[in-house]
């Protein structure tokens, strides 16, 4: 399973030194730190971080303007925010929390405290774990690059029917994409094991090449208009704009049935 990433924004050097150490050694994590909002904003948009732990009082770019910037940027929007507060800053928490922030950590942080609010937060995570499955690695893992680049995603690869029956049956997988050019005994196996059980048959299924899911992301990301509608249609299936963003929402309806290749 990826390595979840957790990012402190904090201008004091000790602050970032204890929280990176805290959570390193705690938790199943790795944990990013810059000391400035504008750095946090670059970090963010570089990197598919689970977490952010963000000091209100900063100078110059303080951290409710970074709060700021961050739900207003379509990519990073809807990244988890705790802040972190000195005593007297009431007035700044509401203001968080009218930007969906609804946790904050008062510092200096206890480490038992830190550790139990960071985890209930990374255990609210929503994100889909998707599992790439062909015989071509080097194939795979292009389709992999592609998705982690542009969805909050963890994607895991299998380039065997036996190793994806072992990851289907020891994790929470919400969509399968298998490469369009598989070896049909391979293929026909798989779909064996998928519909063997209700719980296997639900998960959404698909196939693609990497050029195909390329196609498939830009339409997803595609910006819709403002208002109205805050909807998005693709090939007569209406999806929220709320969720323009969950790949196995749409995946299904985008690819698969337009390709010449079929398991």
């Amino acid at each position: 399973m990826r390595q979840k990433k957790i990012l402190v924004v904090d201008d004091d050097e000790m602050n970032l030194n204890i929280a990176r150490m805290i959570l390193e050694r705690k938790l199943p994590c790795k944990v990013l730190t810059v000391d400035n909002g504008i750095d946090a904003l670059d970090m963010l948009r570089a990197e598919q971080v689970s977490l952010v732990l963000l000091d209100i009082m900063m100078p110059e770019f303080d951290g409710m303007e970074t709060l700021a910037e961050i739900r207003a940027d379509e990519k990073i929007k809807d990244v988890p925010v705790i802040m972190l507060t000195a005593t007297g800053e009431k007035d700044l928490i509401q203001r968080a929390m009218v930007l969906g922030v609804r946790d904050y950590i008062k510092k200096p942080f206890l480490p038992a405290d830190l550790i139990t609010r960071v985890s209930i937060k990374l255990a609210e995570d929503k994100s889909e774990s998707v599992l790439l499955l062909g015989d071509d690695e080097k194939t795979l893992q292009a389709m992999q690059n592609v998705i982690e680049e542009n969805f909050p995603h963890e994607t895991i690869i299998a380039t065997s029917i036996k190793a994806a029956a072992e990851i289907l049956r020891e994790q929470e997988i919400t969509l399968i994409i298998a490469q369009a050019d598989m070896k049909f005994i391979d293929g026909v196996n798989f779909l064996s094991l998928i519909t063997s059980t209700e719980k296997l048959s639900s998960i959404p299924f698909a196939i693609t090449t990497p050029d195909k899911l390329l196609e498939v992301i830009d339409k997803i990301n595609t910006p819709v208009a403002e208002e109205p509608p805050k909807v998005e249609k693709v090939e007569d299936e209406i999806i929220p704009h709320e969720e323009k963003k969950k790949l196995s929402k749409v995946v299904t309806n985008l690819i698969g049935y337009e390709l010449d290749v079929h398991i």
